[in-house]
């Protein structure tokens, strides 16, 4: 090892491992062999630059065992010595000279290992490549304002007959072109693909005393110090990269007191990771050296040299077609995986035999040729060749193998000379079929075996997985996190005004389904000025297609719009041209108006089957010479997709042919299918698309008439109290059609659409889709005509009017409808008649509703009687009738009449229906709920138990039976005090209410008091009075003063405000329920007592805290 105390100058110079502990050659030669290159700054030398000094000892953080050797063990640790004296014995030479005696040093000492190519004019090229980072500290990339202050110290020196020199200083001079373009080269270098040089600016926090800095000890008397920051921020640091502030002066920013040193660690930080980097790089039987390098000044790095070494490099023939987009962000999971599986240095299959194979499957714009193109410029080094070959056609792979086999030289440029050539090469190689999505080509037959090789496949058709090897993965929409920052991105909004924007951004993060194409149009749109983040929404409803022809300006997508990585599969489907393709386009028109999630097979098969049924497809008349409107007819058959109108010599549906039409759109990633549950669902931005593309109006209509046809015949029984699963799984898709009013137009007066309506919302109100139903009913209004409410299909259409306000929550509105069909239906119908015991049950309800109790109560026990009469004790509808009395009695708090009733209900039940029928559910809920009135409170929790188990496998979470039985049991939870279960329950009950129904619903209210209440219990007051406020607020305004939920929420309120030491507000909402609470109607006796005692708490409380 050279003497330290006076190191030859333009040497690099080994300070660790010392002398003896390994073989003393300057760079060691091994399979991965790290180093660490110090360079130190102007006006310095090695290694005093290095060293912290104090009386007992000195540290030099380079060498000593315990500092950077025990941080990156594997590392040998070298500086690089140059005279960098500018006052006394100065040197003449210019800063890109020195850079270049450096590199001599490392290329000299490695001659008969390295292979230096000529890449780019420079014979340094393979060196820069093979760096792995840059450290700098405190080093003036953009100039220092000390510059003028060490030129005059240099003139100084000067007159003192000290052998100065200016030249050094110069380059120092931020006004100086020289320096500008020196960093410019600099940061284009090691940021221009395949380098990606790492690197990490340290930037200095303190100020200097700059004239003892750079005068002699004798000039100090001659004028005073001067305080500054030696190099700035925006100097220190490069535009876009790393960069950390170090607590410490300009002359300390390589100088640490030991391994605790704060400064020390982060500074080692970044060089542990730099180095841990290069190992990854280094690829296969010691095929590469690669080196970090750490520079206090950015001189070595100006010009044409900084740091960097390899032996044998990779990365000879790079031949991938652009960058990855500027945008790219997330997959970093899916990066890693293709990594573990592709490279060489990683992959656990490197030494097979055969090659290892990797297939991206994926709608188009969800990213797979981005993820490809990251992964070819991330991993450049790892490979002595990546070739990029376009999968669309037979030609286009020809001629990319081709132009493989030119480029390196390969004098057979046939499929089969290149493919030959690759097998048996013994260099490694990664090949990257991109947009292999020709169902035509057989694809194995351009993947070349060998096991130097590894092929990544990014195609739409998943029959490309089976040409998998090591691994495959289906790519649909970003992780929303990332679809956000992806958006802020695209929007040129900065990372740092996130928060201000999260909530608009996840929001069209959610609309576009995460979709990677489509949010990068959105922020193009929103940076073009289109519409804001804000009103995207909105804009995108009334204008998704122009949104959707808005492009980036710069890095646009090789296909254009999202929509045209789509219109490629259409495009495919119409030139093919046979029946399966014509049937996979109507198939793809009909989904594209029904909801983009699942839609079940069983659907197609249950209207097939009610298509031939003479009992749901009739001409017959009513008893008014009227269609009926509860039928369908052949007019609704007619306008079944083709695939499915009945074939007179086959009375079973051709599943063949469906499920064929249906795999060929999975095929092209259009589609996804569960086998497992029967359904088949849409990305959301492709469901957009293929509504869009159907811009002829008639054909528009003839989709949508398809999707109508196809609900409405798979319900048999409109009118069947059980809606089964199949109900349930088509309700989003009948909600589809409800929200869509204004496109209906032409048909509203079609009797035939009427029919399909009346059916539709009868579903929606067993599914108790109140807002569906209201959507739906204003397609089929009530007429003026007087007599029409007499007629059969008038008073049906009436009916449905009035359930449908009771669903809605205008109790009011449901009681005026439904009087006046009562009045009707009792000239026309006799009491036994279902259908006026139908229109009388809701009647009884709505007065129910509008506390009109006593007209309810005796409108429900007449019904019950009369039921009880003519069909017996255990006909369904007796039995519905029971149930919805006893739910009466316990409305009004005749909690025992309600059991008495519920119990044999329930026992009938369980001898007659299964136990996830509806009606079973329902009277098992509202007898927990009555046990849990009168405290049997084990009997409630396990009805309730059941109950929400079986709803949770067979209704949609947002189902109201669902949340109800949720909400029931959450509050016998509360009674148990097993208060955690509880509050689990509810606050997945307020969140569904929140996001389904109104503000003011009550049923919501009732959830929220319910969720404040178990806050309440454990101590979170804040949440409680957060959650409370505003249901008490709405319920002032709403309901009655004596209203039972307002009186208890006003209660829960003022304990709340009691508990959080707020008692004037807590006396006064107290207070204000003194005399209602006396007479509470329904609720069981002694609330009084208990706001009378919670008055007398507060005001306790309240002198004691007067008093103190």
């Amino acid at each position: 090892m050279e003497d330290s105390t006076n190191p030859p100058e333009g040497r690099l110079l080994k300070v660790y491992p010392p002398e003896g502990a390994k073989d003393d050659t300057s760079v060691e030669y091994a399979e991965y062999s790290d180093s660490v290159i110090a360079i130190h700054g102007l006006g310095t030398t090695t290694p005093h630059t290095w060293e912290y000094n104090t009386k007992t000892k000195t540290v030099n953080w380079l060498s000593d065992p315990d500092m950077l050797p025990n941080i990156v063990p594997s590392a040998s640790i070298y500086t690089f010595s140059w005279n960098a004296k500018y006052y006394a014995d100065a040197s003449v030479a210019r800063i890109d000279s020195v850079a270049g005696v450096l590199l001599s040093n490392l290329q000299s000492q490695r001659d008969k290992a390295l292979e230096i190519a000529n890449i780019h004019g420079s014979q340094y090229r393979n060196l820069v490549v093979a760096n792995s980072g840059v450290v700098f500290l405190g080093s003036p990339l953009q100039g220092t304002k000390a510059s003028k202050a060490a030129q005059w110290h240099a003139m100084l020196g000067g007159i003192l007959n000290k052998a100065p020199s200016k030249t050094l200083l110069q380059g120092l001079d931020g006004s100086t072109r020289a320096l500008r373009e020196s960093s410019e080269k600099f940061v284009t270098m090691v940021t221009t693909l395949p380098i990606q040089t790492m690197t990490m600016c340290f930037w200095e926090s303190k100020k200097t005393q700059v004239l003892k800095g750079v005068l002699p000890a004798w000039t100090l008397s001659l004028r005073r110090s001067v305080e500054m920051i030696l190099v700035e921020e925006d100097s220190a640091c490069l535009f876009g990269h790393p960069k950390t502030m170090l607590d410490a002066p300009h002359s300390m920013m390589s100088k640490f007191s030991g391994p605790n040193d704060a400064s020390f660690v982060l500074v080692t930080s970044a060089i542990k990771k730099m180095v841990e980097e290069a190992k990854t790089i280094a690829v296969g039987r010691g095929e590469g050296i690669y080196w970090s390098s750490l520079a206090k000044d950015p001189s070595i790095c100006w010009g044409n040299a900084y740091i960097h070494l390899a032996l044998h490099l990779h990365s000879e023939h790079f031949m991938v077609p652009r960058r990855p987009n500027t945008l790219f962000t997330g997959r970093e999971k899916e990066l890693g995986e293709l990594e573990q599986a592709l490279c060489t240095s990683l992959s656990t299959k490197a030494h097979t035999a055969i090659p290892k194979i990797y297939v991206i499957v994926g709608m188009g714009g969800a990213g797979k040729s981005e993820v490809a193109l990251k992964l070819a410029h991330d991993n450049r080094l790892k490979f002595w060749g990546i070739f990029w070959i376009d999968g669309r056609s037979e030609s286009s792979i020809k001629t990319g193998f081709a132009t493989t086999a030119r480029s390196c030289g390969h004098h057979d440029e046939s499929l089969e000379g290149v493919m030959s050539w690759l097998q048996n090469t013994s260099h490694s190689w990664l090949l990257i079929l991109d947009n292999a999505d020709n169902k035509d080509l057989d694809y194995a037959q351009f993947l070349p075996a060998g096991k130097n090789g590894s092929i990544l496949i990014t195609t739409r058709l998943l029959e490309c997985r089976k040409h998998q090897t090591v691994g495959q993965d289906n790519y649909e929409g970003l992780g929303q996190e990332t679809a956000i920052e992806l958006l802020l991105k695209a929007c040129g909004i900065e990372m740092s005004s996130r928060r201000a924007h999260e909530d608009n951004a996840r929001a069209v993060a959610e609309l576009l389904g995460c979709h990677a194409l489509a949010i990068i149009q959105a922020g193009a749109a929103i940076s073009q000025n289109l519409c804001g983040l804000v009103e995207y929404g909105d804009t995108f409803v009334r204008q998704r297609r122009a949104l959707f022809e808005c492009f980036p300006k710069q890095e646009r997508s090789e296909y254009g719009g999202v929509y045209a990585t789509f219109e490629v599969s259409a495009t495919y489907l119409k030139d093919r041209d046979d029946q399966i393709a014509n049937d996979a386009l109507q198939l793809l028109n009909f989904y594209a108006f029904m909801h983009f999630t699942d839609f079940p097979e069983a659907a197609f098969e249950e209207a097939w089957k009610n298509s031939m049924d003479e009992d749901v497809v009739s001409s017959c008349l009513n008893s008014d010479d009227e269609e009926d409107i509860w039928r369908l007819a052949p007019w609704h058959v007619s306008h079944l997709p083709t695939f499915l109108r009945p074939n007179l010599n086959d009375i079973n549906l051709d599943k063949m042919r469906l499920r064929k039409a249906r795999s060929l759109l999975t095929s092209l990633s259009l589609v996804d299918f569960d086998p497992a549950r029967g359904t088949t669902r849409m990305h959301p931005v492709s469901h957009f698309w293929s509504r869009d593309r159907l811009q002829m109006p008639e054909d528009s209509m003839t989709a949508r008439l398809n999707g109508l046809s196809v609900l409405s015949l798979s319900i048999e029984y409109p009118r069947a109290t059980d809606i089964g699963v199949l109900v349930s799984q088509l309700q989003p898709h009948i909600e589809s059609i409800a929200y869509s009013l204004s496109e209906w137009d032409s048909q509203k007066c079609n009797f035939h659409f009427q029919q399909s309506i009346c059916r539709l919302s009868y579903a929606m109100y067993l599914s108790s889709s109140s807002s569906a139903l209201f959507e739906l009913l204003q397609m089929i209004p009530i007429q003026a005509d007087e007599t029409w409410i007499r007629t059969e299909n008038g008073q049906e259409i009436h009916y449905l009017h009035g359930i449908s306000m009771l669903g809605y929550g205008d109790a009011g509105k449901a009681v005026v409808l439904l009087e006046k069909l009562s009045e009707a239906q009792e000239q026309t119908l006799a009491a036994e008649d279902p259908m006026f015991s139908c229109s009388q049950h809701a009647l009884a309800s709505a007065y129910l509703k509008t506390e009109e109790t006593t007209k309810a109560i005796e409108l429900f026990e007449r019904i019950a009687h009369v039921e009880n009469e003519t069909l017996g004790p255990e006909h369904s509808n007796n039995l519905a009738s029971q149930h919805i009395l006893a739910i009466a009695y316990l409305e009004v708090g005749e909690t025992a009449k309600a059991i008495a009733l519920l119990e044999p209900v329930e026992e009938i039940g369980a001898r007659t229906l299964r136990p996830e029928h509806p009606h079973r559910l329902a009277s098992q809920h509202e007898l927990a709920r009555a046990y849990f009135r009168v405290g049997e409170t084990a009997k409630a929790m396990a009805l309730l138990e059941l109950v929400v188990e079986i709803e949770a496998r067979t209704l949609r979470p947002e189902h109201s039976n669902r949340l109800a039985s949720q909400h029931v049991l959450a509050r016998a939870y509360l009674k148990v005090e097993e208060t955690a279960k509880a509050i689990a329950l509810l606050e997945s009950v307020v969140e569904i209410r929140a996001r389904t129904l109104g503000p003011e619903h009550l049923d919501l209210l009732v959830s929220q008091h319910s969720l404040a209440g178990a806050y309440l219990d454990i101590g979170q007051t804040a949440k409680a009075i957060a959650l409370l406020e505003p249901v008490v607020e709405i319920e002032v305004r709403t309901l009655s003063k004596d209203h039972v939920d307002r009186v208890n929420s006003v209660y829960v309120l003022a304990a709340c405000h009691h508990d959080a030491g707020n008692y004037e507000q807590a006396l006064q909402l107290a207070r204000s329920i003194e005399n209602v609470a006396r007479n509470r109607p329904g609720q069981e006796s002694g609330f009084a007592d208990w706001n009378a005692e919670l008055i007398g708490y507060i005001i306790r409380d309240r002198n004691r805290e007067e008093a103190s």
